[in-house]
């Protein structure tokens, strides 16, 4: 007996109108979900931030702990010369050769010892091994790292910046700052990502105020031209070098350190330290800026 159904000959297939409304969907579907991943990573990169401030903040209670106080932040170096709080700050936190800080520095971007004569700390070039007498000494008087290397993000000036000495005549591209853990810059000599650097700016605590129409702004705890120049260089992706907004804007400074809480103007950490990070889009003086306190 023959079936009374027949077999079909037709193959099953998805129609071109199906297709498109999977397509349709998935393409909603990831439209709806890319933005929330952005801000899961950007979240993800605060958090890595700020516990980058945080093993800082511990690094430089070491220092104080050891020297009695915080290191210098100002734009320039005793003998006039450029070296601002960001370059500073990577010196006292391991040398300016990444070989621990000389306890006799005076912080001089030349890394003399301010004596007469003056006396190298950091010898560059280095001597060749085997080192001789002098040198062997001078590596066992400097200080063990206060911020592991591994973790220090320590870049050289020079590979951040294609215009560092041309931009800023006298600075010295040879000097390294730390960097923070966003990569909107690039190492120009390795062609890897890196962050920016980040800012320090010391708290005078003899001062009391904190007001950017000062014409005199060091009369402020803090004085936001500690880092001036290493802001007014530009953003090194930039080819016209166009400066920061933070750049001879005393009042973005002010405004972003302000503690609200306070009915006076008065600084978060009157008694310390500032850090900066340019943040995500790696431009200082946006609302993107991360800071080493607690915004309200």
């Amino acid at each position: 007996m023959k079936p009374i159904v027949k077999p079909s000959n037709r193959k099953t297939a998805f129609t071109i109108v199906e297709l498109l409304t999977v397509m349709s969907i998935i393409i909603i579907l990831m439209g709806l979900l890319a933005p929330a991943m952005n801000r899961v990573r950007r979240y993800a990169r605060l958090v890595s931030q700020k516990n980058q401030f945080h093993s800082i903040d511990v690094a430089l209670e070491m220092f104080r702990a050891e020297f009695d106080d915080f290191p210098d932040s100002r734009a320039a170096d005793a003998s006039g010369a450029p070296y601002c709080g960001a370059m500073k700050l990577a010196e006292a936190m391991m040398g300016q050769d990444l070989l621990g800080f000389h306890p006799d520095s005076r912080f001089l971007v030349s890394g003399m010892d301010g004596a007469t004569p003056p006396v190298a700390l950091y010898p560059d070039p280095a001597p060749p091994s085997p080192f001789p007498p002098w040198y062997v000494d001078n590596l066992k008087t400097r200080k063990e790292h206060y911020l592991p290397l591994e973790n220090a993000n320590a870049y050289k000036l020079e590979t951040i910046y294609p215009n560092i000495t041309t931009a800023t005549p006298n600075y010295n591209g040879d000097r390294y700052v730390l960097c923070d853990v966003y990569t909107r810059a690039t190492n120009l000599k390795t062609g890897k990502r890196i962050g920016m650097p980040i800012l320090y700016y010391k708290a005078n605590t003899s001062n009391t105020t904190h007001d950017h129409t000062l014409t005199n702004l060091a009369n402020n705890i803090y004085n936001s031209l500690d880092n001036n120049q290493m802001v007014g260089v530009g953003k090194p992706w930039d080819p016209g070098g166009a400066a920061h907004a933070l750049f001879n804007n005393p009042q973005k400074f002010y405004d972003s350190t302000r503690n609200n809480k306070v009915r006076m103007s008065r600084p978060y950490r009157v008694d310390s330290y500032i850090l900066i990070s340019a943040g995500f889009d790696g431009e200082y003086g946006t609302p993107d800026d991360v800071f080493n306190f607690e915004e309200d």
